[in-house]
């Protein structure tokens, strides 16, 4: 394994590269010189973020051919994202196929309220695309209530949930906070780092009869370029998805399983969404 962290980044990157063509020197097949074809990317570790965050920020996009540097490229932008304390990688060849899976460390969050702590004022800096009263109502916390760090990431993630429903898909939140000492409140300042808003691609199903397939794009509503929302995926799958298969099973016998997955393009600013059936 492969560890880069911010004490050790610049060393880290001649490391990581040895350890890559290390690891292809034991494939017969494939030199440490040759480029592979990115399969498949796996986040490890992650608390707080979404895999979907994480992949878009390393740039690393399936069906891309990829070697040493460019693995070590994606573990610096992981780095320099500011979420994590340490980012490690695994490599996985198979022939001309490589899988990668980066195991990460995300920082801690900067307060751990006491039991007796309430929840203070709240402010927000950086946002433009969300007001800073969406973002208190998305948060969720109102003066008064009792605080713990669970409630307080569960308010992130509604946040987060928020952008990600105008197609900021990458939206970075930095907490700081102040403590009252009487009452016991804590007072919380975020700055958000919106990144850039994503627009739907394309969306591609696999797995069924051409006429199935047709069916189901014609009931996929969120068109090529319209702003992503990344809970669409989720009521597609309540509102078509599980009806479509009930009605299949009940035509062939076999209840069938999915897949949904997203394919962020960093450079286009747009999201894939592949549907598999097995």
């Amino acid at each position: 394994m492969c560890r880069i962290t911010p004490q050790s980044l610049c060393r880290a990157l001649v490391v990581t590269a040895g350890c890559l063509a290390a690891l292809a020197a034991v494939q017969p097949a494939t030199s440490a010189q040759e480029k592979t074809t990115l399969r498949r990317v796996e986040i490890v570790g992650l608390q707080r973020l979404s895999s979907d965050q994480v992949i878009a920020t390393s740039g690393l996009r399936v069906g891309d051919l990829i070697d040493a540097p460019s693995i070590d490229a994606a573990a610096a932008r992981l780095m320099n994202s500011g979420w994590f304390k340490s980012v490690n990688y695994r490599v996985h060849i198979d022939d001309a196929d490589t899988t990668v899976i980066f195991d990460v460390a995300e920082k801690t969050a900067s307060t751990n309220p006491a039991a007796s702590d309430t929840f203070g004022t709240i402010s927000w800096s950086g946002n433009r695309a969300l007001t800073n009263q969406e973002l208190t109502n998305a948060f969720g916390l109102r003066a008064g209530d009792a605080v713990t760090r669970p409630k307080i990431d569960q308010s992130l993630e509604a946040v987060r949930r928020a952008y990600a429903r105008q197609g900021y898909i990458n939206a970075q939140i930095t907490e700081s906070s102040t403590r009252d000492a009487t009452p016991r409140r804590v007072n919380y300042q975020f700055m958000v780092t919106e990144g850039r808003q994503y627009r739907m691609g394309t969306l591609t199903i696999m797995g069924l009869t051409p006429a199935d397939t047709r069916s189901l794009k014609s009931k996929w509503t969120l068109t090529s370029g319209a702003v992503y929302d990344d809970s669409y995926s989720d009521q597609y799958r309540t509102s078509v998805l599980r009806p479509f298969v009930a009605s299949l099973a009940q035509r062939t016998g076999a209840r069938s399983k999915y897949e949904i997955s997203t394919k962020p393009d960093i450079q286009k600013q747009t999201v894939d969404v592949i549907i598999t059936f097995r």
